[in-house]
C-alpha cells in the first residue's frame, strides 16, 4: 500500500472520529430544554406539546445535521464556522454592537418564526409545526447568547471561531478556580441578556397557543434571577441538572394550587440544596420535567418522519444524520471536516500533518 493510500485511510478515520465525538451545546439544555418546557406549560401548552417543543429546541444541538460546528479545509488549514451556525444558532455575519442583536440575525429569527406563524391547534397534524416552533425558539434564544460574536472569516460568512476560544478558556479556568467566567452559553455568565431571552420565548409560545395564559413579567424576572444565580461554581453537567430543578420549582410556584393532574410532582431531598449550592431547593416541591424525546432532524431542521397519530421518529443514541465523509481526493488535496466540540480542535494539527 503506497503512502498516499495510507494517508487517505488515516485521514478518513480521523474524520469519522471527529464526526462521532461528543457534540457541543449552544446556550445549553437548561435554557433550550428545561426552561422552554416550563415556559410552554406556563402559557398553557399541554405536557405532551410542551415536551415536543422543548425536545425540538434542544434537538437542534443533538442532531449532527444542525448542531453548531466549525469547519476546516485541508487546503487553507483555516477554521471557519459552518453555514448552519448562521441558520440555526443565530451567529451574525457582521461585527455589530455587543449589546444588540444584529439586523441579519433578526431577519433569520423572523424567517424561522414565520414558519409556525399561525396558532397551532391540538391535532395530530400539528406535531411538525410544534417541532418547527421548537427549532425557531433555539435560534431566538441563541441570538441573545451570541451577541458580539459576529464578523467574517476571509471569504466565509461569520466569525472564524464564534466563541470557541471563550468556551475553551472557561473550561481551563474552571479547572483551576472552580468558577465559570467566559462561556456565553452558560446562562449565569451571559445573565444580563437572559431576561430578554425568556421574555421573547414566552411571547412566541403564547402567540401560537390558543387561549394562552399570559406570564406576568415579574414571574419571568423571578425565573431569570433564579437561573442567573445558579451554577457558576458547578460543573456543567451538575448545573444542567440543578437548573432543571430550578425550572421545575418555578413552574410549581407559578401554578401554585392550580397544578394540573397531568403534571408529576417531585419532592426534592434536603441534600439537593447542598449539591446545587442553592438553598431555595432544600426540600422543595417541583413539577418534574420529563425526559426529552429528541426528533431526528434533516439538514433544514424539519423532522424525518411524523406519523398520523402525531408521534415522530426519535434521534437514537449515536444516530447521526450525516455519515462520515468519503475519503477525500488527495490529488487535489481538498477535504473539509466538521468540528462540533472544542476538544476536537486538538486533533486538527494531526489531521493537517497526515493530509499533507
Amino acid at each position: 500500500m503506497d503512502e498516499t493510500a495510507v494517508k487517505g485511510i488515516l485521514f478518513a478515520c480521523l474524520l469519522a472520529l471527529i464526526q462521532t465525538t461528543t457534540v457541543a451545546q449552544a446556550y445549553e439544555a437548561d435554557i433550550h430544554y428545561s426552561t422552554t418546557y416550563v415556559l410552554a406549560r406556563a402559557v398553557g401548552w399541554t405536557g405532551s406539546d410542551a415536551l415536543t417543543i422543548a425536545s425540538a429546541n434542544q434537538g437542534v444541538d443533538e442532531n449532527q445535521s444542525t448542531i453548531a460546528a466549525l469547519e476546516v479545509d485541508s487546503v487553507s488549514k483555516s477554521l471557519h464556522q459552518a453555514e448552519k451556525n448562521l441558520r440555526f444558532h443565530c451567529f451574525s455575519t457582521t461585527n455589530g454592537q455587543t449589546d444588540k442583536i444584529s439586523a441579519d440575525v433578526r431577519k433569520v429569527m423572523a424567517d424561522h418564526l414565520s414558519r409556525p406563524s399561525d396558532r397551532i391547534e391540538e391535532l395530530p397534524g400539528s406535531t411538525a409545526r410544534l417541532i418547527a416552533l421548537g427549532a425557531a425558539l433555539h435560534c431566538q434564544q441563541d441570538a441573545h447568547a451570541h451577541v458580539g460574536f459576529g464578523g467574517s472569516c476571509g471569504s466565509h460568512s461569520g466569525s472564524c471561531l464564534g466563541h470557541t476560544f471563550e468556551t475553551f478558556l472557561d473550561q481551563v479556568v474552571f479547572g483551576l478556580l472552580k468558577k465559570h467566567f467566559f462561556n456565553p452559553d452558560h446562562p449565569a455568565v451571559s445573565g444580563e441578556r437572559l431576561l430578554e431571552t425568556l421574555q421573547g420565548t414566552a411571547r412566541e409560545l403564547a402567540a401560537r397557543r390558543p387561549r394562552a395564559t399570559s406570564i406576568p413579567n415579574k414571574a419571568l424576572v423571578a425565573l431569570s434571577d433564579a437561573i442567573r444565580g445558579s451554577g457558576l461554581e458547578l460543573p456543567d453537567d451538575v448545573r444542567l441538572e440543578c437548573n432543571r430543578y430550578v425550572a421545575g420549582k418555578w413552574l410549581f410556584d407559578f401554578f401554585q394550587t392550580g397544578v394540573s393532574h397531568r403534571d408529576t410532582l417531585e419532592k426534592l431531598g434536603p441534600e439537593v440544596a447542598g449539591s446545587c449550592r442553592n438553598a431555595s431547593l432544600a426540600s422543595a416541591t417541583i413539577v418534574k420535567i420529563p425526559a426529552p424525546r429528541f426528533p431526528r432532524l434533516k439538514a433544514d431542521a424539519s423532522p424525518y418522519l411524523v406519523r398520523a397519530d402525531g408521534s415522530y421518529q426519535l434521534l437514537a443514541h449515536g444516530d447521526f444524520d450525516l455519515g462520515p465523509p468519503a475519503i477525500p481526493e488527495y490529488g487535489t488535496r481538498k477535504a473539509t471536516m466538521q468540528l462540533s466540540h472544542w476538544r476536537q480542535l486538538l486533533a486538527t494539527s494531526l489531521v493537517a500533518h497526515i493530509a499533507f
